[in-house]
């Protein structure tokens, strides 16, 4: 098995992203959009991004027979992502989000086939797969997930974690435990508020770090910040007019740890967080508008 700078164990998503809405649409009438798009969402806007900045990067899920996985997985492919980590099941894994998007905002009707849960398929390589750095674009709330954390961290591979819009709170058992196995948590700021139920972002942020040491915050046009250690960091929002906001967090997440992993300065990880999560919302989805190295480095003017 090869040597990889991140494994990033989730789930695809076949993104239908409708843009351009006169408003938002009401029941009883039809609304026509001026734009429309498939892509390949969920894990792939992180894994493909990664990939993109020049990470070796293997995605661990798993796919179906349908439609949906065979396109979620030919993007995988096309991209160069490497697959070897995916189990194939004979059977629909259906996992289809449409997205009705503006520019600043986005609201998604879901729907999910059964599928494998991501932490069975992370313990069965935990103790065997040779990776730098672990990332999970969810919170993963299962109550075995402690366990395979803390095997992966007694072989020195780091670990960080987004959050994504879920149910849990600090009180739902084993939340507080998975997170002070992590490295870095990386909610965006209403999913942090919800999370802790505190009303005002500092407040949030207090009562995360009293578990895990090292926070970091995607807040849209506020920018991004990051708390580790008696550092407090903010860098403003990539100036850009967005037309589709679907998956920037997600590729911030990618452009963040790669900066992270490359041993920059925790400020100029927050920069590249936003550079590529700013970018992305210039196209459609995360995975086909995700930005290159090069590109990066030339907004930041490293180039």
């Amino acid at each position: 098995m090869p040597t990889y700078d991140f494994v990033i164990p989730g789930s695809y998503f076949c993104d239908l992203i409708f843009t351009g809405f006169p408003h938002f649409p009401e029941l009883g009438t039809e609304v026509y959009t001026d734009a429309f798009t498939v892509t390949a969402g969920g894990v792939l806007n992180t894994v493909v991004a990664l990939n993109r900045l020049g990470m070796k990067t293997a995605w661990l899920g798993a796919v179906g027979n349908d439609f949906f996985s065979r396109y979620a997985l030919e993007t995988a492919e096309q991209s160069g992502v490497d697959t070897r980590l995916i189990q194939h099941l004979d059977a629909p894994l259906q996992r289809v989000t449409v997205a009705i998007s503006y520019p600043n905002d986005r609201a998604f009707v879901t729907y999910v086939d059964n599928t494998p849960p991501d932490i069975d398929l992370l313990a069965g390589i935990v103790d065997t797969v040779d990776t730098r750095h672990l990332h999970f674009p969810g919170l993963v709330s299962d109550p075995r997930t402690p366990e395979v954390l803390q095997r992966a961290r007694a072989r020195g591979i780091s670990i960080s974690m987004d959050c994504q819009h879920r149910p849990e709170t600090l009180d739902t058992p084993p939340v507080r435990d998975v997170l002070a196995h992590l490295d870095i948590f990386m909610p965006n700021a209403s999913e942090a508020r919800r999370l802790t139920g505190e009303g005002s972002l500092d407040a949030a942020v207090a009562r995360l770090r009293e578990i895990v040491p090292f926070v970091v915050i995607k807040d849209g046009a506020n920018g991004a910040y990051a708390w580790r250690g008696n550092q407090t960091l903010h860098a403003p929002a990539l100036d850009v007019t967005p037309l589709d906001t679907t998956g920037a967090g997600d590729v911030f997440n990618a452009g963040f740890l790669t900066a992270y992993l490359d041993g920059r300065e925790l400020l100029d990880c927050l920069r590249w967080g936003n550079v590529c999560g700013g970018l992305s919302t210039l196209g459609h989805g995360g995975t086909a508008t995700a930005p290159d190295r090069a590109q990066v480095e030339a907004r930041l003017g490293l180039a």
